[in-house]
């Protein structure tokens, strides 16, 4: 009997624990119920005359503390540290939109809008950050020669057995700080790819080569 009144226990236990477990939606959807919740209530710090960082400051302390209730009940978000929490922060941003849609637009004036709107648009056309380092990329080590930043920027290297090498820079790319006549006959190891280009003088696409990173040998 004793045996199986604990079994009993041990399954009720498992399925509440199970039912109590949510999916990272889940726990968003509640996140933006709370943090709208939460603005309702607070009729002091989203008046029209708060900056946009006093705002953005209240905003963030209802959020952790909707974050700190809710994380425990969800197994998704036992492990998250401050990196995810500035992507949930995002993403119960844009949840908020359906969930309370005028009453977290009615907190911003039309200039904060506005400053909001070119943010958005400013991520949005920003260019893509410059790659890592990648061990698998074609790999050369030599010496700065020159640097030309005609219609198209390149820069000439030596190798140790005195072959002269062009990169083409089409991107922006880790080390190009390095690139500089200050750097001139030194050595550094350069990440670069291949591509095919056309040619004027020989008629055809050759391999040219691309600067991806750039590293000083010391």
């Amino acid at each position: 009997m004793l045996k199986y009144t604990l079994l009993v226990v041990n399954l009720c236990f498992v399925v509440n624990v199970f039912a109590q477990d949510k999916t990272r939606e889940q726990v968003i959807e509640l996140m933006a119920e709370d943090t709208c919740e939460c603005i309702k209530k607070d009729k002091t710090s989203f008046t029209q005359d708060k900056s946009m960082n006093q705002k953005q400051v209240a905003l963030g302390l209802c959020l952790l503390k909707s974050y700190n209730t809710r994380k425990s009940e969800s197994s998704a978000m036992k492990d998250s540290g401050i990196d995810d929490f500035e992507a949930l922060g995002e993403e119960v941003g844009i949840q908020m939109v359906s969930t309370c849609g005028v009453e977290f637009m009615a907190i911003f004036s039309d200039e904060q809008l506005g400053e909001i709107i070119d943010d958005v648009d400013e991520d949005e056309t920003a260019p893509p950050p410059p790659a890592a380092k990648n061990d698998n990329d074609l790999q050369l080590e030599a010496e700065l020669l020159s640097l030309s930043n005609d219609a198209v920027s390149y820069f000439q290297v030596k190798d140790a057995f005195d072959k002269t090498h062009t990169f083409i820079i089409n991107e922006q790319f880790d080390g190009y700080k390095l690139l500089k006549k200050s750097n001139f006959n030194k050595s550094f190891n350069i990440y670069y790819k291949e591509i095919d280009m056309f040619d004027l003088s020989e008629r055809k696409y050759v391999k040219k080569k691309v600067v991806k990173y750039l590293e000083l040998i010391d």
